[in-house]
C-alpha cells in the first residue's frame, strides 16, 4: 500500500516482489487494506488541525524556517529548478485570415495575410493573451 500511495504502479510492485500483477491488484483492493487506509486517513485528519495551529504559532513567532516551508508547501515559493519557462506571446493572424476569407472567399497566402493585416483596425490576437 505504501508503494502504491508513493506512486508506484501495480506492474512495478509486482516485478519488485516477484508476484503477478493481478495479485498486487487484488491485495491492494482488498477490504482489509481499504479499512487500514481509511484508518490512516482518519488519524491524519485528526492531526491536521493541531499541525495548523502549531504552524500558525511558529509563523506568528517569525520562525523563518516554518514560514519558508509553508510558502514552499503552498507553492507560493518554488525551487529554482521548478521555474517554468515563460514563452513570449506569439502573434497569430487567425482573425485576419477569417476577415480575408469573408471578403475574398478564399484563404490568403502568407504574403497576402501580412499585407491585409495592415488594413484592419483591430488589435492583433496574441496566443496566450487575455484577449482570447
Amino acid at each position: 500500500m505504501a508503494r502504491h500511495l508513493a506512486g508506484q504502479s501495480d506492474r512495478e510492485i509486482a516485478k519488485d516482489e516477484g508476484v503477478h500483477r493481478g495479485t498486487v491488484s487484488r491485495i491492494r483492493n482488498s477490504t482489509e487494506n481499504a479499512m487500514l487506509l481509511q484508518d490512516f486517513r482518519n488519524k491524519v485528519m485528526d492531526i491536521v488541525p493541531k499541525a495548523l495551529k502549531a504552524l500558525a504559532y511558529h509563523v506568528g513567532k517569525k520562525n523563518l524556517q516554518a514560514t519558508i516551508e509553508t510558502l514552499y508547501g503552498a507553492r507560493v515559493l518554488i525551487q529554482r529548478h521548478e521555474v517554468e519557462k515563460v514563452e513570449e506571446p506569439v502573434r497569430t493572424y487567425d482573425l485576419t485570415r477569417a476577415e480575408f476569407f469573408v471578403q475574398h472567399g478564399r484563404w490568403p497566402s502568407e504574403k497576402e495575410i501580412l499585407e491585409y493585416d495592415k488594413t484592419l483596425e483591430v488589435e492583433p490576437l496574441v496566443k496566450g493573451s487575455l484577449t482570447e
